[in-house]
């Protein structure tokens, strides 16, 4: 008998079996194998009995979950005390502070990470999240590539699987209906406003912002915008916000492309301008010096990211996004789950971290 049909058996939840397996095995009774399991147990002691005043769910079809604290496998060497799959769309840029606040808790919590990479394909992180629930994890922390999940396959898998899954650095507004998603990400809102309050603060009245059509980041710092401006008494003029296009994929289509944006916030009177990305930001700056304009003195220069901001000719300030932040929170909250308490018992969370701005020579008055 495998695990799902030992659960439908017993009339519980899959989850709630892998749970109880994952303390067994961390016990040194039993070898978690596909499907299900083996025992280790001494002959004649039943693995599903109580086990140091503990007794799992599986065994008593109610109560709390025993996944609570590290568990030693036979000859004290430790083992995980869960399993969780982590997909991202990039390793290379961004996200790397992300997996690093993940790695950073698993380690600590005794948890192993498995990590998958989407390429900002959604037919790739569907593939990936079928994978990695068919090898059994025990949770899912998904970065899907498109900025809502709204009415996507992606969400139809996610909401119809039999772990918890926290969805990092994406909205889930209007899908809390659909499967117990969970979520923790940045407020890129409030990331933009700290960049126009900063600016404002300084004198600045005419902002520009720029920003990539492909980037998921794009609207809530464009929101941030537009509500800064708003609350300064700020009018928003058209002609100070322009948009990366997709068209701009090679580097010489990208920088024709940012020089004309340069020349036209010049024409339109912006005396500041806030750039997302950083890579954007850098060849934003470098055409600025390329024209004459001198950073900041004739135009300040915010970037949105702080991956590479300080590595300008001109040390940038930058908004930081909590990336580690996000990670260790993810972890946190998924492992949650498979706490003491069941995961229905717990109320679903939304967390919303705040950037922080750190500020540089390209916006020194």
């Amino acid at each position: 008998m495998n695990a799902a049909e030992f659960a439908k058996r017993l009339g519980t939840s899959g989850m709630t079996v892998r749970r109880d397996l994952a303390f067994l095995e961390g016990q040194g009774l039993l070898q978690r194998v596909h499907g299900g399991a083996v025992a280790t147990a001494a002959p004649g002691r039943n693995p599903l009995s109580q086990v140091h005043g503990h007794t799992p769910a599986a065994a008593r079809d109610s109560g709390a979950s025993p996944l609570a604290g590290r568990n030693a496998g036979p000859g004290g060497r430790q083992r995980p005390l869960a399993t969780l799959g982590m997909i991202v769309p990039t390793a290379r840029y961004y996200f790397p502070g992300v997996i690093r606040g993940a790695e950073s808790a698993a380690q600590e919590l005794g948890v192993r990470l498995v990590l998958g990479v989407s390429n900002y394909s959604a037919a790739e992180e569907q593939r990936q999240i079928q994978r990695l629930l068919k090898s059994g994890v025990d949770g899912l922390l998904v970065t899907p590539s498109g900025e809502s999940l709204v009415d996507t396959p992606t969400l139809d898998l996610l909401a119809s699987a039999d772990v918890p899954v926290v969805v990092i650095e994406r909205s889930i507004d209007g899908v809390l209906d659909e499967g117990r998603l969970e979520s923790v990400r940045s407020d890129h809102v409030r990331g933009a406003e700290l960049a126009v309050n900063h600016l404002v603060a300084l004198g600045h009245r005419n902002i520009a912002l720029c920003v990539r059509e492909s980037s998921p980041t794009s609207s809530p710092v464009s929101e941030g915008y537009r509500k800064a401006l708003q609350a300064e008494g700020l009018l928003h003029d058209p002609e100070l916000t322009r948009v990366i296009t997709l068209s701009a994929t090679d580097p010489e289509t990208l920088r024709q492309e940012l020089d004309g944006i340069v020349a036209s916030f010049t024409a339109a009177g912006a005396t500041a301008a806030i750039v997302h990305n950083d890579e954007d930001a850098l060849m934003f700056a470098d055409l600025c010096e390329a024209r004459g304009l001198h950073v900041p003195g004739d135009l300040a220069l915010v970037a949105y990211d702080d991956e590479i901001a300080s590595f300008g000719a001109v040390p940038m300030s930058a908004v930081a996004p909590p990336k580690f932040d996000v990670g260790y929170h993810a972890v946190q909250m998924c492992l949650n789950r498979l706490g003491p308490r069941r995961a229905s018992s717990l109320a679903l969370q939304r967390v919303i971290l705040s950037p922080t701005l750190v500020v540089r020579d390209s916006t020194a008055s």
